[in-house]
């Protein structure tokens, strides 16, 4: 199958979808220009002076009650 044919078929399964999710691994993001969570400039030691534990800021309860945070 040709990379066209693959493209128009997920073009096709996401217009008829209602939700979509995505996996993504750690390459993902950073390939993308996100920041990661274990490097040098990433998460877990850059928001070492907040109150809250990077693990508690992964969740999605504190991305519900704190989103400013969050992003």
């Amino acid at each position: 199958m040709e990379n066209r044919e693959k493209i128009e078929r997920l073009a096709t399964w996401i217009e008829a979808s209602d939700y979509i999710v995505f996996f993504g691994g750690a390459g993902t993001s950073t390939e993308s220009g996100i920041p990661d969570f274990r490097s040098a400039a990433g998460l877990y030691q850059t928001e070492h002076h907040s109150p809250y534990p990077p693990e508690i800021m992964l969740s999605h309860t504190f991305f519900m009650e704190h989103p400013e945070v969050f992003f």
